[in-house]
């Protein structure tokens, strides 16, 4: 047998070689998941592979002769910019292009393939699905956005706490710019006030794959602090190891200063609520104590044994009263008790000032700067005087040596609709009066300062006060629509600033010139639940020549004024009693007697105050401890203008 001649052989390998590669590329092109189509000039399919199939559901060989629009896109003609139809030979473009059919995009490149004569024999496309591609391009653009758009601070780290991005927030919290801050550690705002045993628990933390949430106190680009909280989380990647934090952070310091606010109005509402409680009880007691001393000297001569000790009950009793009288006023349980009037505050200031000279060293001077033509305001007048006597005796304390000055400037000023100002955004714009009270003393620090108007907080000695100056100071100028900062450097002397709205009243003070006491002879009715009470007033009044009918239940003294209405000349009664308050009897009383003077006297009472005292149509609203003379001129005043009985 003749073997075959050697080029057969040689053609049949060609020819297997060709089948062989014709198949292999067949299924390399069967087996890419993107749409491998091959096309004539006239867009007429001659090759699809099986995803082109598959996801347009076609079976296989079916979309050979389809045209790709039709195929495709359910189109009679080409489709719109269609790459295949409007890029040059040669060329390979890619474009994106919606396919409605299946509500899929996709990219297309699209490559020609021109015979010798430059017109087009074969067009190659491939359309590869990136519909969620782009659908995650979507996400991850929103989330930048959002990052980018949040007021909260957003920070990326590697893990040795470089900074790797940060948001806008970042710069409006620090101050830093992105190109200040990225590729700096953390440390950029570390403020210090954590301790190293803080920061190693932080990073134990967060190294172990667990995310940390807690409050750090950093610092600005301009060296202030700020409060944040924090939550660090660690970003793991896909075999466990950890390839960077991201921390997102919130600035509290607002809220902490709010929360700071509440909790100083929480401490005085309490200390209010204890100071009310006490004060009715204890005002009892005072009234009997600073009665009977004053009763007790009048019996006795000025140069008698007892009259040195009975000065000294009476002085106490007087400090005991005015120091429930100062709890009362800074926790502002007392707002209504005395109204405010048109005032001048210069004459009170002088006075003030005269009465401190006595008692402060020659040797620390007291500067004057009084603008005597400066505004009146809406005051108490006491209280503006208890105002100025506890800043100027805070302002002697602070000097601690013999030498050192004391300023006191009075003046008018303006406040303005300003984005900032230093009298605090609480005020509204207007007049008002400035009194700054200035001392050359030790000064106070920042911690010192946030807590200087708080109730018994003092750093004086025992023996120096008991830190309820300036508590009493705040509330008076709070009850009085005002305000009252401070200004101070440890060693550089400390500002007190009080703002009080001011009013177009330019008159003179008035000056008050207590009438000298009378008595008289009048019946007056007297009630109060306090055996000792009625028993000092009854002496009181007594030895003043008045008649006193006197009992210590006030149903009994409802009954006694019911088969008696025209015997009384004035009735003085408490406010709180069992079985009928004062406010009750009195208006029993008035609707006997419309013309009756009713005097309503109260150790303490939340719910009367001499506005309402004197809408149930009493005469005169006192409160207790009563002082004799103040009670005295108080009756003769109310009898001599039209007090008398009708009868």
């Amino acid at each position: 047998m003749k073997n075959p001649p050697a080029n057969d052989n040689s053609a049949r390998r060609i020819t297997d070689a060709i089948s062989r590669g014709k198949h292999e590329w067949e299924q390399t092109v069967d087996a890419i998941d993107d749409i491998i189509t091959i096309m004539d000039g006239d867009l007429r399919i001659l090759r699809a592979n099986r995803s082109a199939h598959r996801l347009f559901g076609y079976r296989l060989g079916e979309l050979v002769g389809k045209h790709c629009h039709e195929a495709f896109h359910g189109r009679q003609d080409p489709c719109p910019l269609c790459p295949a139809t409007t890029e040059n030979g040669g060329d390979t473009r890619r474009h994106l292009i919606h396919n409605e059919l299946i509500d899929r995009t996709f990219e297309i490149s699209v490559s020609k393939i021109l015979s010798v004569d430059g017109s087009v024999s074969r067009i190659v496309q491939i359309a590869r699905d990136v519909t969620d591609a782009l659908r995650q391009e979507e996400e991850r653009q929103r989330l930048s956005t959002a990052i980018e758009q949040t007021s909260e601070v957003v920070v990326i780290t590697d893990v040795f706490g470089t900074i790797q991005y940060i948001n806008p927030a970042f710069t409006t919290v620090t101050g830093y710019t992105r190109g200040e801050a990225v590729g700096q550690n953390m440390n950029l705002v570390k403020s210090n006030r954590q301790d190293h045993t803080f920061y190693r628990h932080l990073w134990e933390t967060i190294l172990a794959g667990t995310v940390w949430r807690g409050r750090l106190i950093n610092r600005r680009k301009d060296g202030t602090l700020y409060s944040e909280m924090t939550t660090i989380s660690p970003i793991i990647d896909a075999d466990g190891t950890i390839s960077a934090f991201v921390a997102v952070k919130r600035d509290i310091s607002r809220e902490e200063q709010l929360e700071k606010q509440l909790q100083q109005a929480a401490k005085l509402e309490a200390l209010g609520t204890l100071a009310g409680g006490i004060a009715h009880d204890f005002n009892n007691i005072l009234s009997a104590i600073l009665g009977y001393a004053q009763i007790a000297r009048n019996q006795i001569d000025k140069n008698h044994p007892l009259a040195y000790p009975l000065q000294h009950i009476q002085a106490a009793g007087e400090r005991a009263a005015d120091l429930v009288d100062q709890i009362l006023t800074f926790s502002r349980q007392d707002q209504g008790r005395q109204p405010l009037r048109p005032l001048r505050v210069q004459p009170i200031i002088k006075e003030a000032l005269r009465l401190l000279r006595s008692s402060i060293p020659s040797t620390i001077k007291l500067i004057q700067h009084i603008d005597t033509a400066a505004l009146s305001i809406m005051a108490d007048p006491v209280q503006i005087h208890q105002v100025i006597m506890n800043l100027c005796t805070n302002a002697r304390q602070a000097i601690d040596s013999e030498h050192g000055e004391i300023r006191v400037s009075l003046r008018d000023v303006t406040l303005e609709p300003t984005a900032s100002r230093p009298a605090g955004p609480e005020l509204p714009t207007g007049r008002y009066l400035e009194l700054c009270v200035t001392d050359s003393g030790c000064g106070m620090d920042e911690q010192t300062m946030q807590r200087i108007f708080d109730p018994f907080f003092t750093t004086k000695p025992k023996d120096r006060g008991t830190g309820l100056g300036l508590a009493v100071v705040h509330g008076i100028v709070k009850t009085h629509q005002g305000h009252i900062e401070v200004s101070s450097l440890p060693g550089q002397g400390t500002t007190f600033t009080v703002l009080l709205p001011a009013i177009e009243d330019r008159r003179s003070a008035e000056v008050n010139v207590s009438p000298p006491v009378r008595g008289g002879s009048e019946n007056i009715l007297l009630v109060d639940d306090e055996h000792q009470l009625t028993d000092m007033l009854t002496r009181v009044l007594e030895r003043l020549g008045y008649r006193v009918t006197a009992f210590n239940d006030s149903l009994d003294a409802a009954r006694c004024f019911r088969d008696n209405s025209g015997d009384f000349d004035l009735v003085i009664t408490d406010m709180t009693m069992p079985n009928m308050t004062g406010a009750e009897l009195a208006s029993e009383m008035l609707a006997l007697r419309s013309t009756l003077p009713v005097i309503l006297v109260t150790g303490y009472n939340e719910r009367i105050n001499r506005e309402t005292a004197l809408h149930l149509g009493v005469r005169e609203f006192l409160s207790k401890p009563l002082r004799k003379d103040d009670l005295a001129r108080t009756i003769r005043e109310i009898l001599d203008h039209g007090g008398h009985p009708d009868h």
